[in-house]
């Protein structure tokens, strides 16, 4: 899933906004592993500038509490005492912790932040690509299992029941970092906003010319959209086989792993999820990603409880697969 994919995946957002236009401010940079844009409408630089320092203070807190990365951080606790003894952390992580179980349990284990447990055996970056034996994916597999995080609702804590166990929030806090920086935006007193962090990204107000218009990368074509959406007051977020991967023997091998079996998921290019919070679809977007086009596009119907909610699917033959509710204007088919 994917506080990503985890994970950084790539949101294939573009967004169009008039130049004409002086009060809209944009400005980028990288956090909790990922690049980071902003762009809001406002009558001063110095209140979109305000605005920015916030976003940027807002977000390097959240990564100080859920980075696994970081020493010291409560998520980097919880791995370090894997198999070992109960971490008691902040009431945002132990929150964002359960969040994630409770997907783990809606999708059956499509998305599992246990996959941490797989990392060290795969790389995917460019000149250190690593490509795993079957022993080795074997050997770190079962370790993999959401069922094995322990949660003490009263006492706070978290505790992973094998040694050698990890959590991995990138799929679900970076989701939920975008959501609270744009609420520190309109706090600001700023209406119309976009918050863009990797793959997730949360839409508010409009742009200069009504609803934002929010691109659709296409999968096969890094400079190129299938069509747009227009959107207000949502939140968006994609996973795509296209950002972290590398081609070994004609195999594309990328970052978002299949819990069950310890490979790369697939069956699909790219899932767009939109819905009410950026939690939630960075979250699924990952989650309906491992699925597949069928289940997946399945388990969003069956999410009766979450609304508004809609997602795109591009599947591993480049077809489009859309929920009811999605108005794409299509500008050009996905490439084979």
């Amino acid at each position: 899933m994917p506080l990503s994919i985890v994970l950084s995946v790539f949101l294939s957002a573009f967004i169009f906004a008039s130049s004409a236009r002086a009060e809209i401010f944009t400005k980028k940079t990288s956090i909790m592993g990922t690049d980071l844009e902003m762009t809001v409408s406002a009558s001063e630089a110095s209140t979109a500038e305000a605005a920015f320092s916030s976003v940027a203070e807002e977000m390097a807190r959240i990564e100080s509490l859920m980075s696994e990365w970081q020493e010291g951080t409560p998520v980097s606790e919880i791995n370090r005492n894997a198999g070992i003894k109960p971490v008691a952390v902040p009431d945002e992580v132990f929150k964002i912790i359960s969040d994630a179980v409770l997907i783990s349990e809606a999708s059956k284990g499509a998305f599992d932040i246990t996959w941490a447990s797989m990392r060290g055996i795969w790389s995917f970056a460019p000149g250190t690509e690593r490509l795993p034996s079957k022993e080795e994916v074997e050997g770190r597999l079962g370790l993999v299992n959401y069922l094995d995080i322990v949660l003490d609702r009263p006492k706070k804590t978290v505790y992973l029941k094998r040694k050698g166990m990890a959590i991995g929030l990138g799929a679900i806090a970076k989701g939920y970092a975008v959501d609270r920086a744009m609420k520190k935006i309109v706090r600001s007193g700023i209406k119309d906003a976009i918050v863009k962090a990797g793959g997730d990204m949360r839409v508010q107000g409009s742009g200069p010319d009504g609803p934002w218009k929010i691109g659709i990368q296409d999968p096969r074509d890094r400079e190129g959209l299938i069509g747009t959406l227009d959107l207000p007051n949502i939140s968006i977020s994609t996973s795509g086989d296209y950002e972290r991967f590398f081609i070994k023997d004609g195999v594309r091998y990328h970052h978002i792993m299949d819990p069950k079996t310890g490979y790369p998921a697939r069956g699909t290019r790219s899932v767009t999820i939109i819905g009410p919070d950026t939690e939630t679809t960075d979250a699924l977007s990952t989650a309906v990603f491992v699925m597949g086009p069928e289940k997946g596009m399945e388990f969003v119907k069956s999410l009766k409880n979450i609304e508004p909610l809609e997602a795109l699917i591009i599947d591993s033959e480049g077809r489009i697969h859309s929920s009811p509710g999605i108005s794409l204007t299509q500008t050009a088919p996905a490439r084979p």
